[in-house]
């Protein structure tokens, strides 16, 4: 009698969930999105979210660093927000982003836009609202803006600009191509954790991101390879007398 085989092939690419086959090469995890690593750029090219509405960082299309990084002194990111996909634009880095089971605690500098270009920054707290709820509930998380600037020198679309997040003393600044743009007070004694790039209702390319503790670079990726990785887990074939019913 000819064997028969039940075939399972369920491949998932969860951005949740860290791959079980890391290389030495990546240093990112994909969260959420579409992004693709072409001519030495990471670029984000759905631009379209889904409200998943469990934490801020999902509802973006996010990229978190694989590590955690300890009170480094400045994150440099050198990206292009090539393209509006609908109204308001937005782009996002996180910083000090850390997790009791997912990435629900962090803080960021968001810019926002329209139409026409970008013109707002804030600097913004986003984690869990009630903590004795369980981490899967959804709509318990709240996004608290802690300081914000109108943009002098607003973000055209399709051009490359340069910005830095620093850390100067209790304050946490930012600047772009070499303006500065906000300053706001950090609100915990450390800043660990991981560090991001997320947008929604855009598509960006990101050349660069460089991390530093003063002089000393402790993170960079300038994309020639891919660097990111996505959880898949692969077809596995099992004879059908072997299944447990």
């Amino acid at each position: 009698m000819k064997k028969k085989y039940l075939v399972f092939s369920l491949i998932f690419l969860l951005g949740v969930i860290p791959l079980f086959s890391q290389e030495k090469y990546h240093k990112w995890q994909r969260m959420s999105g579409k992004w693709e690593v072409k001519n030495s750029t990471a670029s984000e090219v759905r631009g379209g979210t889904v409200a998943w509405n469990y934490y801020e960082l999902i509802n973006f299309n996010t990229l978190l660093t694989l590590k955690d990084y300890k009170d480094y002194t400045s994150i440099d990111y050198t990206l292009n927000v090539v393209k509006r996909v609908q109204s308001p634009t937005e782009i996002m880095l996180p910083v000090a982003v850390t997790s009791e089971s997912e990435f629900y605690h962090m803080y960021a500098f968001k810019i926002t836009g329209d139409f026409w270009n970008m013109d707002r920054a804030a600097f913004i707290y986003s984690d869990r609202a009630d903590k004795t709820k369980p981490f899967a509930t959804k709509n318990n998380a709240f996004v608290k803006e802690l300081a914000s600037a109108k943009l002098k020198n607003n973000i055209k679309y399709d051009k490359v600009y340069n910005y830095r997040v620093s850390f100067e003393g209790t304050d946490v600044v930012l600047y772009i191509n070499g303006e500065k743009i906000l300053s706001a007070p950090f609100p915990e004694a450390h800043h660990n954790g991981r560090v991001g790039i997320s947008s929604r209702n855009v598509n960006i390319a990101v050349d660069k991101v460089v991390i530093k503790n003063g002089d000393k670079i402790i993170f960079e990726d300038d994309f020639d390879e891919d660097s990111i990785y996505v959880k898949v887990l692969k077809a596995s074939v099992v004879p059908a007398g072997e299944v447990n019913n």
